[in-house]
C-alpha cells in the first residue's frame, strides 16, 4: 500500500512537471535563467520516473532484475549533484552574474564526476551496490555524494544570502527572500531521507519547491519587468503608496526620473540586440546606484526608469543625480562598447497629498529643463 502511494504521488508531480516544462519551452522569454530552470525541472521530472521504477523493481528477482535495478540506481544517483550544479548555475544567472562558458563548465564538473563515479558502481559498487535479494544498498562512497550535492546548494544559498544583506532594492529583496524560503524544503527531504535506506523522499520536496518557485515567478510576470529584472510600473503604485508612509520631518521621499540620451541612435544604427544590451546595463547601473540605501527601482517603459528613494534634501538629492552620471562615465570608460551609455535625470520631492502621477509630471518637466539646457533634443 505504502509502494502504491509513493509511486502516485512520483508519478502525480512528474505530471505537474511536464505542464512546467512544456510551459517553460513554449515561454516567449528565452533568458538564460528560464532555461536553466528548465533543465532542473527535466532533472526533477526524470529523477521521480527513476523512483518510480525502482520502487517496481526493488526485491523482485526476475531474468536481469539485478542489472536493471543498478542501472537505475546509477541514473537515479547521479542526478543528485548534477542538478544541484544545475541549480547553482541558475541562482548565479538571476543574480545576474556572468556566466562564461569556461564558469559553467568548472561549476558542471562535480556532477560529471559524481554521474561518472554513479556509472562505475554498477562494477564496483562504490557509491551504491544490489545485493543477491535485488536490494539496493549504499556504498562507502555514498555519504561523500550526498556531501557534495549539499555542498552545492549551501554555496548557491551563499550567494543568495550575501546579495539580500546589501540589496536595497525592494523588488530584489522580495525575489532573494523567496529564493532562500525554498531552500528549506529539498534540504529537510534530503536530511530526513539520509538515516533511512529506500527514503528517496529529496525529489519529492524539491518537486514541490519547482512548482513553488514557478507560481510565483508567474506572479512576478506581473510586476517585473522581462528583459531588465526591475520592477515595472505595476508595482509602482503600490511602492509609492508604502514609501509616503515612511516619510518623517527630516525624511523627504524623492522621485527620480531617468531617460537614455540617444538611445534611438542606439537601436537604429547598431540594431534592437544592442538596445535591449544598453537597457540592461543601464538597469544595473540605476539598481546599484543607491548604494546601500533604501529604494525602489523600476522601468518605467521604454528607455525611462524611476527612482524612488529617501533623502534629506534637495542638496542630497542633486548630488545622488551627480554621483549616477559619475557612474555611467566610469562605465563608458571600463566598457568597450559601440556605443556610450548616458542618462539625463529629473527629479521632484513629495508634497503633502500629492499622487504619484503628479511626482512624475513633476520630476518629468525638470527632466526636460536638464536636456533643454544642456541643449539636447528629447530624443
Amino acid at each position: 500500500m505504502a509502494t502504491a502511494i509513493h509511486i502516485e504521488i512520483d508519478l502525480l508531480f512528474f505530471v505537474i512537471l511536464c505542464v512546467i516544462a512544456w510551459q517553460i519551452t513554449h515561454s516567449v522569454s528565452k533568458q538564460m535563467s528560464r532555461v536553466l530552470f528548465r533543465y532542473v525541472v527535466y532533472g526533477i521530472g526524470t529523477a521521480l520516473l527513476l523512483d518510480t521504477a525502482w520502487m517496481l523493481v526493488e526485491g523482485k528477482i526476475f531474468p536481469g532484475s539485478i542489472l536493471l535495478n543498478k542501472i537505475i540506481n546509477a541514473l537515479f544517483l547521479g542526478l543528485g549533484v548534477t542538478l544541484g550544479c544545475l541549480w547553482y548555475l541558475y541562482v548565479l544567472d538571476v543574480l545576474n552574474i556572468k556566466l562564461s562558458h569556461n564558469r559553467s563548465r568548472l561549476i558542471m564538473i562535480p556532477g560529471t564526476v559524481f554521474a561518472i563515479l554513479n556509472i562505475i558502481s554498477i562494477w564496483t559498487g562504490w557509491i551504491f551496490t544490489v545485493n543477491d535479494q535485488n536490494v539496493y544498498e549504499r556504498g562507502p562512497l555514498f555519504p561523500l555524494q550526498t556531501v557534495a550535492a549539499l555542498f552545492m546548494l549551501f554555496i548557491s544559498l551563499i550567494h543568495l544570502i550575501i546579495r539580500r544583506i546589501r540589496s536595497q532594492d525592494a523588488g530584489e529583496k522580495h525575489l532573494l527572500n523567496k529564493l532562500l524560503s525554498f531552500y528549506i524544503i529539498p534540504v529537510i527531504g534530503t536530511l530526513v531521507s539520509m538515516p533511512f535506506t529506500g527514503m528517496p523522499g529529496t525529489w519529492t520536496c524539491a518537486s514541490v519547491s519547482v512548482i513553488l518557485i514557478y507560481m510565483n515567478d508567474q506572479d512576478d510576470a506581473i510586476v517585473r519587468d522581462s528583459l531588465t529584472g526591475l520592477n515595472n510600473r505595476k508595482n509602482l503604485f503600490n511602492s509609492f503608496s508604502s514609501y509616503t508612509r515612511q516619510i518623517t520631518e527630516i525624511k523627504h521621499l524623492y522621485l527620480f526620473l531617468f531617460d537614455l540620451d540617444h538611445f534611438k541612435e542606439i537601436n537604429d544604427t547598431l540594431g534592437h540586440p544592442a538596445g535591449d544590451k544598453a537597457l540592461v546595463e543601464a538597469s544595473q547601473l540605476i539598481l546599484h546606484s543607491l548604494n546601500g540605501q533604501q529604494g525602489f527601482v523600476a522601468r518605467y517603459g521604454g528607455d525611462e526608469f524611476i527612482v524612488l528613494c529617501f533623502f534629506y534634501g534637495d542638496p542630497n538629492a542633486i548630488e545622488y543625480k551627480h554621483r549616477v552620471k559619475d557612474e555611467f562615465e566610469r562605465w563608458n570608460k571600463d566598457h568597450q562598447n559601440p556605443y556610450t551609455l548616458s542618462t539625463s535625470i529629473g527629479f521632484s520631492r513629495y508634497q503633502k497629498g500629492q499622487k504619484l502621477e503628479d511626482m512624475i509630471n513633476s520630476a518629468d518637466n525638470n527632466l526636460y529643463e536638464e536636456k533643454k539646457s544642456r541643449g539636447k533634443s528629447q530624443k
